[in-house]
C-alpha cells in the first residue's frame, strides 16, 4: 500500500477539502489479483473485437492488416496500457490525481472523463439493440428478420426461398437492384425507424427500444453499485462465458460449407496494401480503441490494486489476451461470412459492412441460414451482451474513480451507491437522443467525432510526452520498481521517449490532413452537423492546453519559475510494509 501526500497546499483551496482528500487516500482493493485481471480483460474485450476489427481486417487487405496492427500494439499499445495501470496503482488515485506527478497536464483527466461519457452514451444504445435482437430470438417461429410478412416490411422486401430440408439445401433468391433484404428492413424500419437525415429526428415512438435501453443501464448499475465488491464477482461470469459461447460458434461455423474460404481470406495478407497509409491509420486507431487506453478506466481499475501487485506482468498478459481475442473473434466471424458468401454466390467483401451493420444486419442474416437459427441467435446475442456489459461497468468504474477525486465531498455526502447513480445519469441523458427515429445519425456523430481516432491519439500523445519528457522515464521506472521490485524491460524506455510520441503524433497529423465529413452509406451529414461533431472533439481536446495555461497563470514569478512549479510533482512516496498492522487493518476495513 502507498500513503499519498499532497505537497502543495495550493492543490486544495479549502482546509476541509484537503482533510477530506486525506481521509479518502485509501481505496478498496481487489480481494485477489485474478479479479483485477478478469476486470481488465472484460473491459478491453468489447464489441470492437467482434465487428470493428474484422471489418478493418478485410477492408485493409486481410492478413496484411495484422502486420501494422501488431506492430502498433507492441510499440504503442503495451507501453500506454502499462503506463495507465501503473500510474493508477502508484498514486492510488484516478487519472486526474495520478497526474499530480505533472500537475500542468491534469487536463488529461477531464479529457478522458469526457471520452468515457461519450463512449458510455452510445455503448448503452448498442446494448439496447442487442437486447432487442435477443428478445426477438426467443420464438418458435421463423426469426422476424428472416421473413417479409411483418408489419414493418415494404413491397420491396425480397426474402430467401428454402427447400423442405433447410439443413441440407439453402438457396437465395436473386435480389434486384431495387430490392431490400428482410434483415435490412428489420434493422432500418423496426429497430431504428430511420428517418431521411439528422435534420429530421422524427418522434419518440419506439417504446420497446426505450425499455431495452433502461434495462441495459439497470444491469450495468447493478454490476457497479457496490463498487469492486460486485464487479470482481460479476467478472467471473461475464468474462469466461463469452469465450465458451464463442468457441461453440467457432466449432459450428467451421463445419459450414464455405467457411474455409472465409478463414483463408482472413489470414491471407495482401502485402501491396502495406504501402497504403489508410491501413496504418486504421491499425493505430484500432489498437488504442480496442485496448481502451485514454478512457480513464485503466487508471481507476489500477488504483484498486495492492501497492506491490505486479502490474507489469498483468499488463502484458492483458494485451496479449485482447489481441488474441480479436483474432479468435475474427475466425468466428469469417467462418460465417465465408458461408454466407458461398450461399449467396458473392465475394466476402460484398457481404460484410462497416459499423453496426456487420453485427445487426449481416451476422443475423448469416445465423438465419443455419438449422435451428433461434438457438444460434440466442447464443450470439448473449455473447454480445455479456461482452458489452464487461466494457460498460469497467468504464463506469473508471468514471466513478475520477469523479470521486474531482468532488470527494459530494461522494461523502451522497454515499457511494447514490454517487455512482449520479455518475451514470450523465451518459444516460446523452444517450436518449439516439433513441429517436433519427437517433442513428446522432449515434454516428458521437462515434466518429466524440470517440474519434483524433481525440484518442491526441490524448495518447500528451500522456506519453508528459511522462517521458517532463516527469522523466527514469523517475517513472524508479516508481515502478518500488511497487513490483524490478525495472521493466529497457525496451519500454525507448517506447515512451520516441516510439509512442512519434507514432501517435504522426497518425494524429495524418488523420487531421485526410479528414472528410461523416457519411452513412450515401447520406452525407450537413455542415452544421459536422460543426457539432467538431465541438464534441474540442470539448475533449480543449481541457489539456486550457488547464496547462491556467496552471502557469496561477503560479508566480518569471515564466521559467512558473514552468518549474507547474511541472513539480505533488506526489511523495511513503511505503507501508505489506505485512504491517496498518496495512492489514486498512485491507480489512476496505475489502
Amino acid at each position: 500500500m502507498l500513503s499519498m501526500e499532497e505537497g502543495n497546499s495550493n492543490e486544495c483551496l479549502r482546509k476541509d477539502k484537503c482533510e477530506n482528500k486525506q481521509s479518502q487516500r485509501f481505496r478498496m482493493t481487489w480481494k485477489r489479483p485474478l479479479e483485477f485481471l478478469l476486470n481488465i480483460v472484460g473491459y478491453t474485450i468489447g464489441l470492437g473485437n467482434i465487428w470493428r476489427f474484422s471489418y478493418l481486417c478485410y477492408k485493409n487487405g486481410g492478413g496484411a492488416f495484422l502486420i501494422p496492427y501488431f506492430l502498433v500494439a507492441a510499440l504503442c499499445g503495451v507501453p500506454l496500457f502499462f503506463q495507465e495501470i501503473a500510474m493508477g496503482q502508484f498514486s492510488k488515485r484516478s487519472c486526474l490525481n495520478a497526474w499530480n506527478i505533472v500537475p500542468a497536464v491534469k487536463g488529461i483527466g477531464y479529457a478522458q472523463l469526457l471520452l468515457s461519457w461519450y463512449y458510455l452514451s452510445y455503448l448503452a444504445v448498442l446494448m439496447a439493440w442487442i437486447v432487442f435482437y435477443l428478445v426477438n430470438s426467443f420464438t418458435t417461429e421463423a426469426l422476424p428478420w428472416s421473413t417479409c410478412d411483418n408489419e414493418w416490411n415494404t413491397d420491396m422486401c425480397q426474402s430467401r426461398d428454402t427447400s423442405e430440408n433447410l439443413s441440407t439445401s439453402i438457396t437465395i433468391k436473386n435480389v434486384t437492384m431495387n430490392g431490400t433484404s428482410p434483415t435490412n428492413e428489420f434493422w432500418t424500419n423496426h429497430v431504428l425507424r430511420r428517418t431521411d437525415g439528422i435534420h429530421d429526428m422524427g418522434s419518440f415512438t419506439n417504446w420497446r427500444m426505450m425499455l431495452c435501453f433502461l434495462f441495459s443501464w439497470f444491469v450495468s448499475y447493478l454490476c457497479v453499485f457496490k463498487g469492486i465488491r460486485t464487479t470482481g464477482k460479476v467478472a467471473y461470469v461475464t468474462v469466461i462465458a463469452p469465450y465458451i459461447m464463442l468457441l461453440i460458434l467457432l466449432v459450428r461455423g467451421a463445419t459450414l460449407e464455405g467457411a474455409d474460404s472465409g478463414v483463408w481470406y482472413f489470414i491471407t495478407p495482401q502485402l501491396d496494401r502495406l504501402a497504403d497509409a489508410s491501413v496504418w491509420l486504421d491499425a493505430g486507431g484500432q489498437v488504442l480503441f480496442t485496448l481502451g487506453v485514454c478512457f480513464a478506466v485503466l487508471y481507476g481499475l489500477g488504483s484498486y490494486n495492492e501497492y506491490h501487485t505486479d502490474c507489469y506482468k498483468h499488463s502484458i498478459i492483458c494485451v496479449c489476451i485482447c489481441c488474441g481475442t480479436s483474432i479468435f473473434a475474427g475466425l468466428v466471424i469469417f467462418c460465417f461470412l465465408g458461408h454466407m458468401a458461398h450461399v449467396q454466390g458473392k465475394d466476402i467483401s460484398e457481404v460484410a459492412e462497416n459499423g453496426p451493420g456487420l453485427v445487426f444486419e449481416v451476422f443475423p442474416a448469416g445465423l438465419s441460414l443455419l438449422p435451428l437459427p433461434q438457438v444460434w441467435s440466442i447464443i450470439f446475442f448473449t455473447v454480445l451482451f455479456l461482452i458489452a456489459i464487461d466494457t460498460s461497468f469497467g468504464t463506469i468504474e473508471g468514471c466513478v474513480a475520477l469523479c470521486e477525486d474531482i468532488s470527494p465531498r459530494w461522494h461523502d455526502r451522497l454515499g457511494s451507491q447514490l454517487f455512482r447513480m449520479v455518475v451514470c445519469l450523465i451518459p444516460f441523458l446523452l444517450g436518449i437522443p439516439m433513441l429517436f427515429d433519427g437517433g442513428i445519425y446522432v449515434f454516428e456523430l458521437f462515434n466518429m467525432y466524440g470517440n474519434s481516432g483524433i481525440c484518442i491519439l491526441f490524448v495518447a500523445f500528451c500522456e506519453a510526452a508528459a511522462l517521458a519528457w517532463i516527469y522523466g522515464v527514469e523517475r517513472f521506472f524508479d516508481d515502478v520498481k518500488s511497487m513490483i521490485g524490478y525495472y521493466p524491460n529497457v525496451y519500454f524506455r525507448y517506447c515512451y521517449k520516441y516510439f509512442v510520441p512519434a507514432i501517435t503524433l504522426l497518425i494524429f497529423s495524418v488523420y487531421c490532413v485526410t479528414y472528410s465529413p461523416v457519411k452513412i452509406g450515401d447520406y452525407t451529414y450537413p455542415e452544421w452537423a459536422n460543426a457539432i461533431g467538431w465541438i464534441l472533439m474540442l470539448l475533449v481536446i480543449g481541457p489539456i492546453p486550457l488547464f496547462f495555461l491556467m496552471t502557469l497563470k496561477k503560479e508566480h514569478g518569471t515564466l521559467a519559475e512558473r514552468w518549474n512549479r507547474a511541472i513539480e510533482s505533488r506526489i511523495k512516496r511513503q511505503e507501508i510494509p505489506v505485512n504491517s498492522e496498518e496495512a492489514t487493518q486498512l485491507k480489512e476495513e476496505k475489502v
